[in-house]
């Protein structure tokens, strides 16, 4: 009798956990974006940003994407010492792990509002108050770092039944801390994901 106990369960698990994984949507995909970046410190228009994600659908209602992207522009610091502005480059990369909760309208429906957040580490090189004054606000090269941070997002998405892909065109702000200023990127991104 105890022997048939793992059988059972192990058949009971399956049965449960099948409907699971056969409605997952695991894929893989690309993504661009326009991103503007702002601090107490610096700023930089909106510029390219362009990366890759995987999708992982691990229950129906909720979609899980980590990825990683890179944001690249010349970007205004100011630290208020009364020399000028320094125009300099600003680069990062963000490693980004997120949720997102489509939400169903209608049934079949292809298009379908979603929001989401999640955590990202992003490795930065930019101008920080030691190297602006020691360029005397008028050289310097951008130091790196890596900090943390996280971002939550809105948009849409379109998910057509008969087709192995699904667009997403979101809106996201993403917050991170450093240790002289707290930079918000926003923007909007466009991913397109493959699935298999």
């Amino acid at each position: 009798m105890n022997r048939r106990i793992p059988h059972v369960l192990s058949a009971l698990a399956v049965v449960v956990l099948l409907p699971v994984v056969a409605s997952a949507q695991t894929g893989l995909g690309v993504r661009a974006g326009s991103i503007a970046v702002s601090g107490d410190h610096v700023e930089m228009d909106a510029s390219t940003a362009f990366g890759a994600h995987m999708a992982i659908g691990f229950i129906p209602v909720l979609k899980v994407q980590v990825g990683a992207e890179y944001l690249k522009g010349t970007a205004t610091y100011n630290y208020g010492t009364g020399l000028p502005d320094l125009e300099e480059d600003f680069q990062a990369i963000s490693l980004f792990v997120d949720v997102r909760y489509p939400i169903s309208v209608l049934p079949l429906f292809p298009i379908k509002p979603v929001v989401g957040g999640g955590l990202n580490l992003n490795l930065m090189s930019y101008v920080d108050q030691a190297t602006f004054l020691s360029g005397s606000g008028l050289t310097g090269d951008p130091a790196d770092y890596t900090n943390s941070g996280y971002h939550l997002m809105f948009g849409l998405l379109f998910d057509p039944p008969v087709l192995p892909f699904t667009i997403t065109a979101e809106y996201r702000i993403q917050s991170i801390a450093l240790e002289d200023d707290t930079v918000t990127n926003k923007g909007v991104v466009v991913g397109l994901t493959f699935g298999f």
